[in-house]
C-alpha cells in the first residue's frame, strides 16, 4: 500500500451494522472512511456488525481510499472476536480505541503481524490510526506515534478525555487547547498525521468552519467527521485556500528569482521570505498537488469499476 499518498482531510465515521450507512459511506466523497464495530453498534448487533463490515470489506473494487475499522477496547474483551472477523486483504487498517501508552500499540502490533502471516499478506499490510482520547494517550503522543511503523495517524476524541479530566467544554475550545496542540506536535514529530476530533454539532456550518479554523491554526491535516453533510467543508478547508496558495507561489517565485538574481533576500507583500516560510510555502502547494493527484486517481478506478460493471 502506498500510504504516504492517502488523505485525511475528512475521516467519515459510520455504523457497521448499518447496511445502509455503510453503502451511503462507501459513496462519499470522503477521503477516508472508518467502519465502526465500537461505540456505535449496540452490544447485539456486534455480530452482525462483523459479518456485514467483512462481507463489505471482501467486496471491494477500489483500494485508493482507505477503509478502517474501529474495534472495541482490549479491555472489553470483543478486540480478538473483531480482528478474526474482519481481517482481510480488502481492509487497509484498524482504529485503535482507548489507548494508553506505546506499549499497547507494540502489543497490538504484534497480534496485526501474526494475522498477516495466518492471512497470507504482506508485512505491514495494515496500518493503525490510534485514538488519542484518554489524558495517557495524550501525554504520550510522540512515543505512541513512533511505537510501530503501522502508525499513519492520531486522531484526537475530545469527548472521553474530557469525560477523563473531569472537565468542561467552554464555547472558545480553551480547554482543549493544549491536549489538541499536544496530539498534533506529537504526530507531527513522527512524521504522521494529525486528525483532529469531531465537531459534533451537526447542522452548525458556520461553528464547523470555526473549529476547522482552530485546527488548521494548531496544524492539524484533517477531521473525524460523524455525516456525509461535514464532508465537503471538511475537504474544502483542509485543502489550501486560494489566498493560501496565491501566497505561497508569489513567495516561491520571488525567492527562486532571488536566488537567480544573486539576492540573498526576497520580500512578498512587505514580508521577508525566510527559509521557514520558504518551506512552509513549498508544502502549501505540495498539498495543493497531493489533493489533484488523488482526485484524478479516485476518478480513474470510479471509471474502471463502472466499465467492469
Amino acid at each position: 500500500m502506498v500510504r504516504h499518498s492517502w488523505l485525511f482531510r475528512s475521516v467519515l465515521f459510520t455504523a457497521g451494522h448499518n447496511a445502509r450507512y455503510i453503502q451511503k459511506a462507501i459513496a462519499s466523497v470522503a477521503d477516508c472512511i472508518v467502519l465502526d464495530l465500537e461505540d456505535a453498534v449496540p452490544s447485539a448487533s456486534k455480530p452482525d456488525a462483523r459479518r456485514l463490515v467483512r462481507e463489505t470489506l471482501e467486496q471491494r473494487d477500489t483500494h485508493v481510499r482507505p477503509v478502517f475499522v474501529r474495534i472495541n477496547p482490549f479491555d472489553s474483551g470483543l478486540h480478538l472476536l473483531d480482528l478474526e472477523g474482519v481481517a482481510c486483504g480488502g481492509l487497509t487498517g484498524f482504529v485503535y480505541p482507548k489507548c494508553y501508552g506505546p506499549e499497547d500499540i507494540k502489543a497490538f502490533d504484534v497480534m496485526l503481524r501474526m494475522k498477516e502471516e495466518m492471512l497470507g499478506l504482506p508485512a505491514d499490510h495494515f496500518a493503525i490510526i490510534v485514538l488519542m482520547e484518554t489524558p495517557q494517550a495524550v501525554w504520550y503522543s510522540y512515543a505512541i506515534a513512533t511505537a510501530s511503523p503501522r502508525v499513519v495517524g492520531l486522531l484526537f476524541g475530545c469527548e472521553d478525555f474530557i469525560a477523563d479530566m473531569e472537565g468542561r467544554h467552554d464555547s472558545e475550545q480553551l480547554s482543549l487547547l493544549v491536549p489538541r496542540h499536544l496530539v498534533a506536535m506529537g504526530a507531527r514529530a513522527a512524521h504522521v498525521v494529525p486528525i483532529d476530533t469531531p465537531y459534533v454539532q451537526v447542522k452548525d456550518d458556520e461553528g464547523l468552519v470555526r473549529h476547522i479554523t482552530r485546527a488548521k491554526d494548531l496544524g492539524y491535516e484533517g477531521m473525524l467527521v460523524m455525516t456525509p453533510r461535514q464532508i465537503s467543508i471538511a475537504n474544502e478547508y483542509y485543502g489550501p485556500s486560494v489566498t493560501e496558495l496565491q501566497e505561497a507561489q508569489e513567495m516561491v517565485r520571488s525567492a527562486d528569482e532571488a536566488a537567480r538574481d544573486g539576492r540573498g533576500i526576497a520580500v512578498v507583500r512587505d514580508q521577508f521570505v525566510s527559509p521557514p516560510t520558504l518551506k512552509g510555502a513549498r508544502k502549501v502547494l505540495a498539498r495543493r498537488d497531493a489533493i489533484a493527484d488523488f482526485r484524478r486517481r479516485v476518478q480513474e478506478e470510479s471509471d474502471g469499476c463502472a466499465e467492469r460493471g
